[in-house]
């Protein structure tokens, strides 16, 4: 009578990663598609999913707006059988893209929820041209939309009916700080404000600026945020 084999239990491998340059405008299934082809070039022991089409362990969090920068991203991998966190981001750093860049990983000592379940708070950071003369009309509409009550825009979508959505409200903290603007978002239950429709409130005619999702966090009752 055979023995049978032990059950191999996936170590889960949570990564940080960056997305710039024209990768930004990846949207998340193509992202998804990018991770799996470099993991079939990086050699790492990927735990697979059963059934008829197989597919590698690997998340993502909340997902980054097409045409955005993502600089601390964040994913998670499965294995079956631990390998550093150091050679996991050299290894899929050699097979992915320049414009894709794995910062830093770290192995889970236990299983948590997954990554879209517990962050809940977006930080973005738009920088736009030094001493551009129209850095003041947005100086000036940044103290108006965080006096006003509501800043409400009609959201369309072609299958869906149009909804009225309060921007003030779905904003946690704004700020301009010379040529940067700083915003935080966070996730609702029922839908999240978008950082590009707070910055078609805000932007005068012929400002442009370049739009980055600048961290993912999870943040408690009291303020406080940390890394997943």
């Amino acid at each position: 009578m055979s023995e049978k084999m032990p059950i191999v239990q996936p170590v889960t491998v949570r990564f940080v990663y960056q997305v710039t340059g024209v990768l930004k405008f990846l949207s998340h299934l193509d992202l998804l598609k990018l991770f799996n082809r470099a993991l079939l070039r990086a050699n790492l022991p990927v735990a697979y999913s059963e059934g008829f089409n197989p597919h590698p362990k690997i998340s993502f969090g909340p997902p980054r707006g097409v045409g955005q920068e993502g600089l601390q991203e964040m994913g998670d991998l499965q294995l079956r059988e631990a390998v550093p966190p150091e050679e996991v981001c050299q290894r899929l750093n050699q097979a992915l893209p320049t414009a894709v860049r794995v910062l830093q990983a770290r192995l889970l000592t236990e299983t948590g929820p997954a990554l879209m379940a517990v962050i809940n708070l977006a930080v973005y950071e738009a920088e736009f041209p030094v001493d551009d003369p129209l850095l003041s009309k947005l100086s000036d509409n940044v103290q108006a939309f965080l006096a006003a009550d509501k800043v409400e825009i009609v959201r369309y979508h072609p299958k869906k009916r149009p909804k009225t959505i309060d921007l003030r409200a779905g904003v946690q903290q704004i700020s301009l700080l010379e040529n940067r603007l700083h915003l935080e978002i966070p996730f609702a239950e029922g839908g999240s404000v978008k950082a590009s429709e707070v910055l078609q409130q805000l932007l005068p005619p012929g400002l442009d600026c370049r739009l980055a999702r600048a961290g993912l966090f999870v943040q408690n009752a009291a303020g406080e945020r940390w890394l997943p």
